[in-house]
């Protein structure tokens, strides 16, 4: 992991670059490899690709490793480091994507094993941005600092957090709607570009036609805040049909497109509502 224990972590050190430009991150046995997922936009008749969600997978020796076990293998100390590296190279790698406008989501979410002051994080992002302009081909208004309710520390003013975000450039995303976690309070103070809906709320919502109602006045409401309501999770035609009836802005799920990898070449035409419902158009009355 480290030579010497004494000696803090640096960045720079941990992030390979290969010989094509890709970059991973090296954290003891592990390789953390940049992913995206595309994230979706009604227009028309027509679903078009508008921004992806980064994140990372390790890697042991050229093969997957579980999500829980590289968790267990983060020390406490290192898990602002290991978080703080799946950010950079979220940012550093989407220009390999070699789809040109998108928008970025990525976590800035704290847990309470950060260290230092809550906001440090924003800076991080901003600071990477301001570092690697040039090669990263997007600036700041297209990056959304995605923020989970769970990783919120009690006492965390919401509203300077916000400032801090708009301040910078960086626009907000906030997660796990729909979960019971968010009030109405904190989502006035963070005012967020995006929300998005909770995947196992959603899911659940989808089994009943009771609830599927209940799922439209949750997304009206957010409309009415003037968010940009994600639906995340879409994994099926009659997931898809109520997320596009309830009138959600932006969509995202293994139905759509699976998560790509930072240089695997990413399909950016427009994915047909009519194809992409089959079955399920009755749920939805397409095309105006």
């Amino acid at each position: 992991m480290k030579p010497d224990e004494t000696e803090p972590l640096r960045l720079d050190d941990a992030i390979i670059v290969d010989e094509i430009g890709l970059k991973s991150g090296g954290y003891g046995l592990y390789r953390l490899r940049s992913q995206y997922q595309p994230i979706f936009e009604g227009r028309g008749r027509n679903l078009h690709m508008v921004a992806v969600e980064g994140t990372v997978t390790p890697f042991v020796a050229g093969e997957v490793a579980p999500p829980e076990m590289f968790r267990i293998a983060v020390t406490e100390d290192d898990r602002d480091f290991v978080a703080r590296m799946g950010i950079a190279l979220a940012l550093r790698n989407q220009h390999n994507l070699e789809v040109e406008g998108l928008d970025l989501i990525v976590s800035a979410r704290f847990d309470e094993n950060d260290h230092g002051a809550p906001g440090d994080r924003v800076a991080f992002i901003a600071g990477e941005l301001a570092e690697h302009e040039p090669e990263l081909e997007f600036e700041a208004g297209q990056v959304f600092c995605a923020f989970a309710h769970t990783g919120i520390p009690e006492g965390l003013e919401l509203a300077g957090l916000a400032r801090q975000c708009r301040e910078l450039g960086l626009r907000i995303a906030i997660g796990d709607f729909g979960a019971g976690h968010w009030t109405d309070e904190q989502i006035g103070m963070l005012d967020p570009d995006i929300v998005r809906i909770d995947g196992g709320w959603f899911h659940q919502v989808c089994r009943d036609a009771t609830t599927v109602r209940l799922f439209d006045s949750v997304v009206s409401r957010l409309r009415d805040r003037r968010c940009k309501v994600l639906v995340s999770g879409i994994a099926t035609e009659q997931q898809l049909g109520v997320a596009l009836r309830a009138g959600g802005h932006l969509f995202q799920g293994d139905h759509l497109a699976l998560p790509a990898h930072a240089g695997v070449a990413v399909d950016d035409n427009p994915l047909s509502i009519a194809q992409r419902l089959g079955d399920a158009r009755k749920i939805v009355p397409l095309f105006g």
